[in-house]
């Protein structure tokens, strides 16, 4: 009999997704990319274009995110 709490895990995919900036799409696969925050990381990945919004996860671009405008609120 299977874990259920295993299968369930099984559901979410690891790992936090954040949509960043791409600023640079560099030659050795890698990209450039800035949180909201303003800093900046190098993540794995060339297949979202400079100037683009993308998802990153776990260190790795996997898709190219919506370029929607976004709004912070305080309460």
């Amino acid at each position: 009999m299977r874990n259920p709490w295993v299968q369930f895990g099984k559901l979410f995919a690891p790992g936090a997704k954040t949509v960043v900036t791409v600023q640079t799409v560099n030659a050795d696969g890698s990209s450039i990319v800035q949180l909201r925050s303003g800093d900046t990381l190098r993540v794995i990945g060339d297949t979202v274009d400079a100037n683009s919004k993308a998802v990153i996860q776990e260190g790795k671009i996997i898709g190219k995110a919506p370029d929607l405008p976004t709004q912070t609120v305080e309460v």
